[in-house]
């Protein structure tokens, strides 16, 4: 019974810090920073308005900063690091990426489908044995 109960309770204490992207990115970013060069001279977090640039195209850093919800004096520390390592480039209307820049996110990207792909299926498996546990305490014994 312990056990079924400590499972309810880490599920409804904790269950957003299973499935947590954000947590995953640095360590999805060092990993490319093997096979990525400079990569690794930067926060993980830049990756956050390049991945704006990437999708949405040019933008200035204040429109960055409310897609990203990051303070706009970090996302212009951002982007000066992204520009030194040409992963983006400034523009007459702000910023875009490069095509070193789309390509590292695109490596981040995939890596990120995996990744959540497995904690996915990994929290499914969870969640079945809570259910069947549960069905079970729940099945009168004859």
């Amino acid at each position: 019974m312990t056990n079924i109960l400590q499972g309810f309770a880490d599920l409804i204490c904790h269950g957003d810090a299973i499935l947590n992207p954000k947590k995953w990115l640095a360590e999805e970013v060092s990993h490319e920073a093997l096979n990525i060069p400079n990569l690794d001279e930067f926060s993980p977090q830049a990756i956050l308005p390049l991945a704006v640039l990437v999708a949405k195209g040019e933008c200035d850093a204040a429109r960055l900063a409310r897609a990203t919800n990051i303070d706009k004096s970090k996302v212009d520390g951002y982007l000066e690091a992204l520009c030194e390592f040409k992963f983006a480039e400034e523009t007459g209307n702000g910023y875009k990426s490069t095509q070193a820049g789309e390509k590292a996110f695109e490596a981040i990207g995939k890596r990120m489908v995996e990744r959540e792909r497995f904690e996915v299926k990994r929290r499914l498996q969870q969640l079945e044995a809570l259910r069947q546990h549960s069905n079970d305490r729940q099945t009168p014994k004859t």
